[in-house]
């Protein structure tokens, strides 16, 4: 669970005031809202995507559980919110009308029907007492369609989340389209490449989906990320069925018996030509066990998961546990979890404070009928600015511009490293755990760069200039803070 950052309170306290000054008009409701996002435990993270990208596969990784509904149904259509609760509920929201509660399933899922239309619902929210929802919420978006773009619903959920985790099932120029979409649409609720981060949703059929598809994988993530550098902080590659199967344990000892003699019976280097596309190994009735079972393994396996299987047993009796677990390093799932729990959860005060400063920046400049209240809005926003958590809420609004900015790579280099670094080491581009007098003279070299861009480096355009003096003033702050002043 989060706890209240110093400037998350000072904002909740802005909002009480400036409700007390409002009617019931468009404008509460907004700042309600931001109240109500200051007021969670836990941050809000949404993950996005062009269709039938994984990302529902992914969310249940996550969760370690089959919370997310998969494949075409009416709950993939719907925005779908997974909260921490006492017990299970599931309330669903119309686009009009009051919102309606509905019985989850046996297992505590949401159920298929959803009493109406997915074209009348503007969300369902999954209310459980899983675990992983303690240190945060997830918010599964429907899929962003080449034709007909992302559904309002959809935009208005990006606008109230926290953090981005964008999947693609391979790269491509729609996914960079489709991702372009949504940064636009979402910059001005805070959300930047310092909170999202895309994944490579489906390596192992990236090529001819033979082979060990990681190193190829690295590659193609790391030049992918070098294209999105102005979008995601980072592209991370996922075996996305394979992370899912493995995070929720779904291999049981009869997966694990015919893998074994599947095993014992084809000879490594005869493997290739029986498991060459997904028919070929359900119908070979030379390989053990009936179709049925073979077609179980390839569902939650996939060709890859199961040569990697075979190669496991080729080494020893596991367990299945044990299968199970070397099979989800394999998947690559760590990372993803890594840059959420390491690097969104403790930044949680800044990430939230960009989205809150930004949607009542919004409120105070759009309604002229009260000048005083806005003004005064405007006054304390200003004074907001000061605290010490938005230095680096600026280098968030600041690398939301780094396409049109035209820096030369060592400046976006400096911007990145601000942005996405959780201590002051990495934010001046050393490990995390290096020694203080490292930090502080590369934040002094920083700050000497910085200046010389601030004298004319950067040219003279306003936003430039004044990105010039946010790095100036934030690694300023790394190395006074170094040498405890």
């Amino acid at each position: 669970m989060n706890e209240p950052g110093p400037l998350r309170d000072q904002l909740r306290s802005l909002c009480a005031g400036v409700l007390a000054d409002l009617g019931a008009d468009e404008q509460r409701g907004r700042v309600e809202a931001v109240a109500r996002r200051l007021a969670e435990p836990t941050l809000r993270i949404a993950v996005g995507g062009r269709l039938n990208a994984g990302k529902s596969t992914l969310v249940n990784a996550l969760l370690g559980s089959r919370l997310a509904a998969t494949g075409s149904t009416e709950c993939t259509r719907v925005v779908t919110w997974f909260r921490h609760g006492e017990r299970t509920t599931v309330e669903v929201q119309p686009r009009s009308g009051p919102a309606y509660h509905i019985a989850p399933t046996p297992d505590g899922r949401i159920p298929a029907d959803l009493g109406r239309p997915a074209a009348e619902l503007r969300s369902v929210t999954l209310c459980t007492p899983h675990p992983a929802l303690t240190a945060y919420t997830l918010v599964d978006t429907p899929g962003l369609d080449a034709l007909s773009g992302l559904d309002d619903m959809s935009m208005a959920a990006l606008r109230e989340c926290d953090a981005l985790v964008f999947v693609m099932p391979h790269p491509g120029s729609r996914e960079q389209e489709a991702l372009e979409s949504f940064t636009a649409a979402t910059s001005a609720a805070g959300l930047s490449l310092a909170n999202a981060v895309g994944v490579l949703s489906q390596i192992d059929r990236l090529g001819t989906g033979e082979g060990d598809p990681w190193p190829q994988a690295r590659r193609v993530a790391g030049r992918y990320a070098g294209r999105l550098r102005a979008n995601v902080s980072d592209v991370i590659p996922v075996v996305g069925l394979l992370a899912q199967t493995a995070a929720l344990g779904e291999l049981d000892p009869g997966d694990a018996d015919l893998l074994r003699a599947v095993a014992a019976a084809v000879p490594a280097p005869a493997r290739r030509a029986r498991l060459l596309s997904a028919d070929a190994f359900i119908d070979d009735s030379g390989l053990p066990g009936d179709a049925a079972g073979r077609r179980r393994l390839l569902a939650l396996l996939g060709r890859y998961g199961i040569t990697a299987a075979l190669a496991l047993y080729d080494e020893g009796g596991y367990p299945v546990e044990v299968v199970t677990r070397r099979l989800g390093e394999l998947a690559g799932l760590a990372a993803v979890r890594s840059v959420i729990e390491d690097r969104f959860v403790p930044a949680a005060d800044i990430l939230r404070t960009a989205g809150a400063m930004a949607a009542l920046d919004l409120v105070a400049w759009s309604d002229p009928g009260r000048a005083a209240a806005m003004a005064g809005l405007r006054q304390r926003l200003a004074e907001l600015r000061a605290h010490p958590t938005m230095r680096f809420v600026a280098i968030t609004a600041a690398v939301a511009d780094l396409r049109s900015l035209g820096l030369d790579d060592q400046a976006e280099r400096d911007l990145l490293d601000l942005a996405r670094g959780t201590n002051d080491a990495q934010r001046v581009g050393l490990d995390a755990d290096a020694a203080r007098p490292a930090v502080a003279a590369a934040a002094d070299e920083r700050i000497a760069r910085w200046r010389r861009r601030g004298t004319g480096g950067l040219g003279n355009t306003a936003r430039r200039a004044q990105v010039s003096r946010i790095a100036w003033e934030a690694f300023e702050a790394i190395l006074y803070a170094d040498r405890g002043a």
